[in-house]
């Protein structure tokens, strides 16, 4: 430290200035005059602030109204003093001279620090803003023990300093030569070596706004050129931090950004702090614009605010489940909520991740659909079988006609037996890994025909006309053909079960841009809108005493489905009572 060259520098100007002004005549009395003068203006000071406190008082308790302002900056200007109301963290509220949104925090100004500690706080210092030395008397404000702020006046000591100056003309004929000098000396060291901090300045003060570009000059060999040096590399090391840290953020920022599951991070007062797009769909938000507010101000689902609420009290992992209910729909969310923690160990808010689990509650609702509708529907034509044979047991003199009858029923039931076995076996295979399809090139207007053509006599047994429309140029698809012609088969048979004689039953095949459709229309009993969305379902029948009495499986239009879906296409139904069916199968083209 003794071997600073700019150290020792700086105390050569300053001592050959002390030493100068020590050796004036003056000195004494100018100090004198000075300490006086400054007393007198502290007491005056004293008193202005103390009835100026109960002003301030009002402010920092009432509400800041324009005419509170105007009356301090008008006492202000009475007084010849300037006035100025601080909170308790720094800030300015009012001043008598400046406009307080431009003035810094007063936080650690030395007026502030002692009146925070000692009941009051007295400064005197040079003021930049208004070009000449001030003094600061500050004290602060309580109430009920509770520190509001402070209330400040200062005043300009121009005219002691000019008091002073024409002291020091009197005394300067016997001084002069040795003031100029020392002035002169002063000023060239002061140049000197305040150059270079003027140009650290600007920099430094760039890198404080974020702005890590700007260098400085290196030509020093002391410790402002090393201080120099530094302050560049820092600026370097702060650019390739400040990227790094972007390029994390980003990084983070995708991931949760593309994660199916919904992300909610909240702060210690439950303020969102983040959100993903997954987790706005879910709730039903706009999710950009969720963040700065509280959890509860955003959705009005109770059981995310009670998840969040309950992992910032006790600071543990929760786990829970959500059902929505909109426009008739449920969905399931599984929520797992967790505290999160900074650096030190400190709560600083929770996070819950949303689990979307509609689709999975809906498959074991299928599943277990499946399994209760398949066994009913297996267990009725075995057990109608059952009694008939065990009635044709025990009776062994029954006449031939009622035999002849069981026999009937046993063969229908066990035809029904088989039609659903076999429905089943096909739904085994399409929904296997893959589906098992074999897709080939067809011609999908010869595939339909077939496809009819044998229900064309079942037809005409029932009085029922079936008439098809196919495009003149043939049509080629990647389908595979047998669950193709499977689809068209059950649509045709449950168009001839549901179509009384006398009605009509269309096939037809149109070919759009992007997509050709599979018709099937009829003129037959319709189907209410209400059962429309759950006709799909396996084992699902409007009128289930009728579908059985006509030997339906209940799986006819869910077989359909699955084979639409399969090729990457749809199937949809228009019907009302009365009126007809009219089933839609749309393939995309090729």
């Amino acid at each position: 430290m003794f071997h600073s060259r700019f150290l020792w520098r700086l105390f050569a100007s300053y001592a050959a200035l002390i030493l100068i002004s020590i050796a004036v005549i003056g000195g004494m009395i100018l100090n004198r005059m000075e300490n006086d003068s400054l007393e007198e203006i502290k007491r005056s000071l004293k008193s202005q602030v103390i009835l100026f406190k109960d002003i301030a008082a009002g402010y920092l308790t009432g509400p800041a109204g324009d005419s509170i302002r105007e009356h301090i900056r008008s006492l202000g200007a009475e007084l010849g003093t300037r006035l100025t109301i601080i909170d308790a963290e720094g800030v300015v509220l009012a001043d008598s001279q400046k406009d307080p949104a431009i003035m810094d925090n007063y936080a650690t100004r030395p007026e502030i620090l002692a009146a925070r500690s000692h009941g009051y706080g007295i400064s005197t210092r040079y003021s930049s803003a208004l070009g000449s030395r001030m003094m600061y008397l500050a004290i602060p404000i309580k109430r009920y023990g509770a520190l509001l702020g402070y209330a400040r006046v200062s005043v300009s000591l121009i005219s002691i300093d000019d008091r002073i100056s024409r002291l020091r003309s009197i005394v300067a004929g016997g001084a002069g030569a040795a003031m100029v000098v020392a002035l002169l000396f002063g000023l060239l060291i002061a140049r000197r070596f305040s150059r270079p901090i003027t140009q650290m300045t600007p920099v430094a003060e760039s890198m404080a706004a974020g702005d890590y570009t700007k260098r400085l000059p290196n030509g020093r060999t002391d410790e402002i050129g090393k201080l120099s040096i530094t302050l560049n590399r820092l600026a370097e090391k702060l650019t390739e931090r400040v990227e790094t840290i972007s390029k994390d953020r980003n990084k983070l920022q995708a991931i949760l950004e593309s994660m199916v599951e919904g992300v909610i991070a909240v702060d210690d007062s439950e303020r969102i702090i983040h959100m993903n797009l997954a987790a706005g769909k879910i709730i039903g938000v706009l999710h950009d614009e969720c963040i700065g507010k509280p959890v509860w101000e955003v959705t009005r689902l109770r059981e995310i605010c009670e998840i969040l609420s309950a992992t910032i009290k006790n600071k543990r992992e929760i786990e829970s489940d959500l059902k929505i209910t909109s426009r008739g729909n449920e969905t399931v969310v599984e929520m797992y909520a967790s505290p999160v923690f900074d650096a030190g160990a400190e709560l600083v808010g929770a996070v819950v991740a949303l689990h979307d689990v509609s689709q999975i509650h809906n498959l074991e609702r299928i599943r277990r659909d499946f399994v209760a509708n398949a066994s009913h529907e297996l267990k009725t034509p075995i057990t109608a079988i059952r009694g008939m044979v065990e009635t044709m047991i025990d009776d062994e003199r029954m006449p031939k006609e009622n035999r002849t009858s069981f026999l009937a029923k046993m063969r229908d039931q066990s035809i029904r037996l088989s039609t659903i076995v076999t429905d089943i076996l096909t739904l085994a295979r399409l929904e296997s890994a893959g589906g098992l399809l074999e897709k080939t090139r067809t011609n999908l207007g010869d595939l339909v025909m077939a496809a009819a053509s044998p229900f064309r006599v079942s037809a005409q047994e029932k009085g029922v006309s079936l008439e098809t429309e196919f495009p003149g140029a043939p049509i080629y698809l990647p389908v595979d053909r047998e669950a193709i012609s499977l689809v068209v088969s059950n649509l045709l048979d449950n168009a001839l079960k549901h179509t009384p004689g006398g009605g009509l039953i269309w096939v037809r095949l149109n070919a759009g841009e992007s997509a050709v459709t599979i018709e099937i229309a009829d003129t037959g009993i319709g189907i209410d809108p209400i059962h429309h969305p759950r006709i799909f379902e396996r084992f699902y029948r409007v009128d289930k005493a009728r579908s059985r009495e006509l030997g339906g499986t209940g799986l006819g239009l869910y077989i359909v489905k699955h084979i639409a879906l399969s090729h990457g296409g749809v199937v949809t139904v228009q019907s009302e009572p009365g009126e007809g069916s009219v089933f839609r199968v749309v393939l995309p083209s090729e």
